[in-house]
């Protein structure tokens, strides 16, 4: 009877362990992913399996740790073409079982904390393809076992027979356990229950141990929730707060942070309670979370857990572009003019007298009433939800007639001329309602295009308002493409391109040109040729230019034979054409692969002379690298005299 009672519990015990963690956390301890291409290949450890190393498809009672398998068995079994994290070139334990029940796994697991719940999990999958073994396989049924370094069982979990898919998929199986107060080490083993048959084969990977602490919720404010936005300009204050299930006797906290999602952590100083007051920030995202463990356990990275992150989001505030001040004439039209943003992705609400109301950017009033002046709010919206808000003042006096004269498109670089017309005193103001000048004449230098606003006041007090844009036209920029390599009487394609505003281009020169009216013409020199691309800015804007250089190789005429003796014919073995290869060597050797002349670059024949002297009648050998890239040329000289 005692020892049915041991077995029940043994049993209850081990059931109510055999589940995934509930609560939170921590990062691996142990984390066995079978390597991948940044480690060495091989077989596990001396000791850890009784299996048989093999490299390729395993047969019964052996294994590979491979990164892929296909068609192994008649492709019987599915074919793998990654491992279950999808490392690069990650790799995996292929297990063909013995046909017996056996333990084929048995590591020792170090570095735990005692008295500190971990999770255990492993990733398996069946390999058999439904169809095999007539659809009657044996199924993988494997039992996970962890024990002290002594063989007290500490916990135990039976998978039940693991069925074949359609596709390959790995599972994950695991448990939670607790090793005693004093054992910081563990064994694991896996068994294999199934016996002989067709099938009974699998491939495991990431076998984890990770820390198990209890569940943590979140609060932000006192509201819960693990996330929380807001604008730049109306941050404030927030209390985080971790609300902690029972677990720890005297736990320990470290409140980290975050600012690359999640990739690495760093410690908040003298953040260690279960409450976190955050001030403002820059914009961002900033992750945060709470470390929990035993206190005896504080430093030990590997008895943590960690709550989910509280995730902060600081957005950009909406853009403003400051108070403004209208003043126009009765009959006059009144520009209304907001903010911009980086992005263009913004909402406007404008509100102003009269039941004004408008959705637009920059909305008009046509012809300005007395009534129309007062007010103009508009606020500009992100798509974030933040907002700012500008006010523009609109007066109305009475009408007077202010004119300007001067061109308003000109070309980057030149000067820009507005002349203000009329008996009236002048303000001229850019487009961040800065005051440029009182003079009637405006000579400023633009580079971008941009709006000026010309204020005509008179006597009597009556402003007209002029909102002037100023076009500045770039040069379009122009590139003519590589530079060509080609043989005399081939051909090969330009590759021009032009981007920004243009009015056309033209090549030139154009003779042994085909469509000179694309930025792509076929071209077929006969001699080095150099050809410029020109385009023409709008508006009789800047002209760019830009060159390309087609080089042009002609065959080359090796003679097989010279007689250098004096008189005046074939005394200089010639290369005809080599010279136009700028980069090519000439090499002679006699037999035996003596170098008797080398000229690189080449430019000059051989005039059958070593170290100033005659060499003797023979065969020579010579080597051509015309230093394009094509292949070497070689042959052989006779040389008589």
């Amino acid at each position: 009877m005692r020892y049915f009672f041991l077995f029940l519990l043994l049993f209850i015990l081990s059931s109510a362990q055999s589940q995934l963690c509930t609560g939170t956390l921590g990062d691996p301890v142990v984390n066995i992913t079978f390597g991948n291409k940044n480690t060495t290949a091989g077989p596990l450890r001396p000791g850890i399996t009784n299996l048989g190393y093999v490299t390729g498809c395993p047969i019964d009672g052996n294994y590979s740790i491979t990164n892929a398998a296909f068609g192994c068995w008649g492709s019987t079994w599915h074919d793998i073409t990654k491992d279950h994290t999808g490392d690069d070139e990650g790799r995996f334990m292929l297990v063909n079982a013995t046909n017996a029940p056996s333990v084929f796994y048995v590591e020792t697991i170090t570095g735990l904390c005692g008295n500190t719940t971990y999770e255990f999990g492993a990733w398996v999958a069946n390999v058999l393809k439904p169809s095999s073994c007539s659809g009657t396989g044996t199924k993988p049924n494997l039992t996970f076992t962890i024990e002290t370094t002594n063989g007290v069982v500490l916990a135990t979990y039976n998978t039940g027979n693991i069925i074949e898919d359609a596709q390959l998929t790995f599972k994950q199986y695991g448990f939670s356990f607790k090793p005693p107060i004093t054992a910081s080490s563990v064994v694991l083993k896996i068994t294999n229950n199934a016996g002989t048959g067709c099938g009974n084969d699998l491939a495991i990977d990431d076998i984890t141990f990770r820390p198990c602490g209890p569940s943590m919720s979140a609060s932000i404010n006192g509201v819960l929730g693990f996330s929380n936005s807001s604008c730049f300009d109306s941050q404030s204050n927030l209390l985080l707060n971790m609300t902690i299930g029972s677990g720890y006797i005297n736990p320990s906290y470290q409140w980290q942070i975050s600012t690359n999602l999640g990739a690495t952590w760093s410690d908040i100083t003298g953040a260690n309670s279960t409450s976190y007051t955050r001030i403002p920030t820059a914009v961002g995202r900033f992750q945060y979370r709470l470390l929990a463990s035993e206190s005896i356990y504080a430093g030990v990275a590997s008895c943590k857990t960690a709550s989910l992150p509280i995730t902060i989001q600081i957005n950009n505030s909406a853009p403003r572009i400051g108070n403004q001040t209208i003043n126009q004439c009765i009959g006059g039209k009144v520009d209304l003019i907001s903010a911009s943003g980086s992005g263009g992705n913004l909402t406007y609400q404008w509100t102003g007298p009269n039941g004004f109301s408008s959705n637009l950017k920059n909305p008009t009033l046509p012809s300005i009433r007395s009534g129309d002046s007062g007010t103009y709010i508009v606020k500009a919206i992100t798509t974030e939800g933040c907002s700012a808000s500008d006010t523009i003042l609109v007066k109305t006096f009475k009408a007077i007639s202010g004119s300007y004269n001067g061109n308003s498109i000109i070309c980057l670089g030149d000067s820009l001329l507005l002349r203000a017309l009329g008996s009236y005193q002048f303000e001229w103001y850019n487009n961040t309602r800065a005051i440029l000048s009182t003079n009637s004449v405006l000579r400023t230098k633009p580079t971008d295009t941009t709006q000026y606003q010309l204020v005509f006041r008179d006597i009597a007090g009556c402003f007209d308002s002029i909102n002037i844009p100023v076009f500045v036209i770039k040069p379009p920029i122009v590139d003519a493409g590589p530079n060509r390599n080609i043989l005399i009487g081939s051909n090969t394609t330009l590759l021009g391109s032009i981007s920004g505003q243009n009015s056309g281009f033209t090549w030139f020169p154009v003779f042994n040109m085909q469509n000179p009216s694309s930025l792509t013409p076929l071209v077929n020199p006969i001699i080095n040729t150099t050809y410029s691309l020109m385009a023409f800015g709008i508006n009789g804007c800047s002209i760019v230019q830009d060159t390309v250089q087609v080089r042009v190789f002609v065959s080359l005429n090796t003679p097989n034979s010279f007689s250098p003796n004096g008189d005046g014919i074939h005394d200089i073995w010639l290369v005809g054409g080599l010279e136009t290869y700028p980069n090519s060597e000439l090499t002679i050797f006699n037999r035996a692969g003596q170098i008797m002349y080398q000229s690189k670059p080449y430019f000059e024949g051989w005039d059958g002379k070593f170290q100033g002297k005659n060499v003797p009648i023979g065969v020579y050998y010579y080597i051509i690298n015309r230093g394009n890239g094509e292949p070497l040329l070689s042959g052989s000289i006779y040389l008589i005299r």
